[in-house]
């Protein structure tokens, strides 16, 4: 088969673009400009470019002739062998379609077809490859009578998928890369998500990936790990900030009050509905809603929710007109959703609507000593500041017992202790006596299980004593008990006693 001749204004446009490239910095502007270039040089209109969304698990729609607004964009996914895009996605392998209005798999999810008649129209599409990886599609519409050589036709939108392709990537790239050094210096949006554990690492690069996106995204963790930050972070760092971040917590909310609360109310919807009521899916605007607690929905209420995350539509209780949403969306949940959904509890299809980018928050346990001094630290400093106390230092043994223990409660808890602590504090210094029982009698509950409290605190406190004699004198014992006014047989007794390592102060 002769390869196919590039007419003139082909040749012409493809000269533009490659001109464009090499000088346009502005990834969406440049993307644009092409589709209208194609649409005004070649008669190919509509075109649409979708790109690899962050889970590299579909594309989305980001780019048309006229800008789309957010929630049409959100409604343009395609997953492998969805629709045309879908297959093209699927198998790399461009598609022409005589006739739209003969192919059943066209979905048309843009919207932007609505009214013509679409037995007039012919659509091409082809993927966008860097090397040999698939980050999105081109596809355009054209009048069946203008097209003379769709083979030429489909050379020519390759052509311009190959050009387009090194761009778009290094430009992803670029982006997520630039995101992530901005929230990463000292006031950036990261400096609330603290600790330099790998995990949190992990946590902050996948934040960056998504941030500038419209993808929804589920952020799971055990209670206390710090879900609504990332989720507030999230939104400082998208084209979003300027717009509302409205949180909810599904579980705080009674079942009957779920629905009102999400999606707003009209006057006389039920009794005690005495006036219209804007629900928060409405407030947001085109701002981010975080769904906290999002397991703990009831199914009717979750029904209602899918339909948002697929049509990007509701309406209010008692109301009959459809609303357009707008906000993005992020969910949150303590829950193991996977068991919640074999329980009958959670719909399976709203968990996979939302489950497109999931963020794991890691246990406070699992991310080391390091992320917990940081925290300590952190919060020593904020409650010293906002109760107006000059905290100096904390002693080793409040930090032997902070770092030993186990934070069921993770972040929050640690807030909450160093809340106390800093309360309790004289003299500048945080002491182990400072804290709560909890986590005095941590230190040693491995040798000494069976003894009471009582027994535990005295201990906890000579250990405390003793170490800080030892920190004053460089782990001279003698010192350290004339200090104490004890003998240096006694402090000797306590230091075998207590298995204090004398010499690491030294």
């Amino acid at each position: 088969m002769p390869e196919a001749q590039l007419t003139y204004e082909q040749l012409d446009l493809i000269r533009r673009i490659a001109r464009l490239l090499a000088t346009e910095v502005d990834i969406y502007h440049t993307l644009q400009s092409v589709v209208q270039w194609l649409a005004e040089s070649c008669h190919m209109e509509r075109g649409v470019i979708a790109l690899l969304s962050e889970n590299e698990e579909e594309v989305q729609g980001h780019i048309t002739a006229d800008a789309i607004p957010a929630a049409r964009s959100d409604r343009m996914r395609y997953r492998p062998g969805e629709g045309i895009t879908g297959r093209v996605f699927a198998t790399g392998e461009p598609v022409y379609l005589p006739q739209l209005a003969e192919e059943n798999q066209f979905l048309d999810r843009s919207g932007i077809r609505k009214g013509l008649d679409l037995s007039k129209l012919a659509f091409f599409c082809v993927p966008v490859t860097y090397q040999d990886h698939i980050i999105g599609t081109l596809s355009v519409d054209k009048n069946r009578s203008a097209v003379e050589d769709p083979a030429g036709d489909m050379a020519f939108l390759n052509e311009i998928a190959q050009l387009l392709a090194p761009f778009v990537q290094r430009r992803r790239l670029e982006r997520q890369m630039d995101l992530y050094h901005r929230a990463k210096q000292f006031d950036g949006a990261f400096a609330r998500l603290i600790g330099r554990s790998t995990a949190m690492s992990e946590v902050q690069k996948l934040i960056a990936k998504v941030a500038d996106t419209n993808t929804t995204v589920l952020i799971t963790g055990e209670t206390g790990t710090g879900k609504g930050v990332a989720a507030e972070v999230i939104h400082q760092l998208s084209p979003r900030t300027q717009e509302p971040f409205v949180e909810v917590n599904c579980g705080a909310i009674p079942e009957a009050l779920v629905e009102s609360e999400l999606f707003g109310h009209e006057k006389g919807a039920f009794t005690g509905a005495s006036q219209k009521r804007t629900g928060v899916l409405e407030r947001a605007g085109s701002g981010t809603v975080l769904l906290d607690e999002v397991g703990e929905l009831p199914l009717a209420a979750q029904t209602k929710l899918l339909r948002v995350l697929q049509k990007r539509e509701f309406e209010r209780v008692g109301g009959g007109k459809t609303l357009a949403c707008n906000a993005r969306i992020i969910a949150a949940t303590n829950r193991d959703l996977s068991t919640a959904i074999v329980d009958g509890q959670f719909r399976s299809d709203l968990f996979y609507r939302l489950n497109v980018f999931p963020i794991h928050m890691p246990p406070l346990r699992e991310r080391g000593k390091a992320d917990i001094m940081l925290l300590v630290d952190h919060f020593t400093q904020y409650m010293a500041e906002k109760s107006g106390k000059d905290i100096l230092r904390i002693d080793t043994p409040a930090i032997d017992m902070l770092t030993a223990y186990h934070w069921p409660g993770n972040v929050r808890e640690v807030e909450n202790v160093l809340e106390r602590a800093v309360l309790l504090a004289d003299g500048g210094v945080i002491h182990g006596h400072h804290l709560p029982p909890s986590l005095q009698m941590n230190r040693y509950a491995e040798s000494q299980e069976n003894l009471g409290s009582f027994d535990a605190l005295v201990r906890n406190y000579e250990v405390e004593l003793i170490t800080d004699a030892l920190k004053d004198t460089n782990g001279n014992q003698t010192k350290a008990a004339e200090q104490l006014g004890i003998t240096k047989r006694i402090i000797q007794y306590k230091i075998h006693k207590y298995g204090i390592d004398y010499r690491r102060f030294r």
